[in-house]
């Protein structure tokens, strides 16, 4: 009975991600193009996305700031949302008068980001069936990307648009890939 409901979900899960594999697509072309222009031109990609995320980090700032101020949140609430908008304005006016700043702060969250997503795809595909090998592959190519930009805070800006472009194309196929796979599971479920 267990096995049955398990399978149950199994396909209902398949059959969402299978009315979407679009996205999962298109998220791999872009990361493909990405990564290939972090190859092309490494100095100036580099210096415009960190500039581009301290941006980011600004506006998103302002918003928790205000945010911060809404009816209905506790107070807890209300101090996080005040604290961390405070500081993502202060990093981001940190980041933004200094480019070389920006790309450390972008290293960071780069490395951190790779290392959250290669421990997902880890544990998914230590969890199910389908696409097990790929997900493993990709996770530890995840973590070896992670580890290797977060051990190095100090690469030349060419470096670490090399090793971010070069995770990317790799992400980017994987997705791609992923993406089909996923879309032909589904239709043989239907």
């Amino acid at each position: 009975m267990s096995t049955q409901v398990e399978m149950e979900v199994s396909d209902n899960m398949l059959a969402s991600l299978g009315r979407v594999w679009w996205l999962l697509l298109f998220g791999g072309v872009i990361s493909l193009g990405v990564g290939i222009l972090a190859i092309a031109w490494p100095g100036k990609t580099i210096v415009v996305v960190a500039v581009l995320f301290a941006i980011y980090l600004i506006v998103s700032g302002i918003f928790e700031i205000v945010r911060s101020f809404s009816s209905g949140l506790t107070g807890g609430t209300r101090v996080l949302l005040l604290i961390t908008g405070v500081l993502s304005v202060i990093l981001g006016i940190f980041a933004i008068r200094s480019a070389v700043n920006a790309v450390d702060l972008l290293g960071i969250f780069v490395g951190i980001a790779f290392l959250f997503r290669g421990f997902a795809s880890l544990f998914m595909g230590f969890d199910s069936k389908e696409g097990r090998g790929w997900n493993i592959f990709f996770g530890l190519v995840m973590l070896i990307g992670g580890v290797v930009v977060l051990s190095q805070p100090a690469l030349s800006l060419v470096t670490l648009a090399w090793v971010v472009g070069i995770w990317l194309i790799v992400i980017g196929i994987y997705e791609i890939i992923a993406s089909f796979i996923v879309r032909k599971q589904t239709k043989a479920l239907v």
